[in-house]
């Protein structure tokens, strides 16, 4: 049998913006490779442009849950119905609060060159700006990669957030001294980009 490694490996999610111009591809765990249908991208406005990237953004982490549920569901063999049990929330208090931390956990991710900022809620929220002006003047080529890098960032910040998260409600055995330096680090950081 496969472990689910195997199956992540395996896994491509591809989704399309609502607007049907801009693809999300996610492959080998987290690689996401953005693109726009030819010709689109010099079309849109900078805001319209930033509410088909919000929109895709969520319709994008809902198809890698449910690419993540069945490669558990198939690493392990279950039906779908022991998968929907499997999934069923938790009763047991301390995880109830976990889940809750986490779906309220807040990821911002800036590009390289400052000019698309992403903020997310739990990431089934999500906030795209693009900075005015920022189509025009940096071409499609360097505009996907001001995108990839942006969420390269908000993944990698919320990655540490759940690191931090984790060591909160479970022992994972960090010492005590670097989650609060971990913690005043996030606080300095979200002073710092609110």
């Amino acid at each position: 049998m496969e472990s689910i490694g195997d199956y992540l490996d395996k896994m491509v999610v591809s989704v399309l913006s609502p607007d049907r111009c801009i693809r999300a591809l996610v492959s080998n765990y987290l690689d996401v490779e953005v693109s726009f249908r030819p010709g689109a991208l010099a079309r849109y406005r900078e805001e319209d442009l930033s509410h088909q990237l919000a929109r895709l953004g969520v319709l994008t982490w809902v198809g890698y849950h449910r690419g993540r549920s069945e490669a558990y569901r198939r690493s392990r063999g279950l039906s779908a119905e022991e998968l929907a049990a499997a999934e069923r929330p938790s009763a047991d208090p301390q995880r109830v609060a976990y889940d809750k931390a986490l779906n309220a956990i807040e990821g911002r991710g800036v590009s390289s060159g400052d000019a698309i900022g992403i903020r997310t809620v739990g990431m089934m929220q999500w906030w795209v700006d693009v900075r005015p002006g920022s189509i025009r003047q940096l071409g499609e080529k360097t505009f996907l990669a001001e995108i990839h890098s942006a969420i390269t960032s908000l993944l990698h910040d919320r990655e540490m957030k759940i690191v931090v998260l984790k060591a909160e409600h479970f022992d994972l055995g960090i010492p005590k001294k670097w989650l609060k330096l971990m913690r005043e680090l996030q606080a300095a950081n979200a002073r710092r980009d609110g």
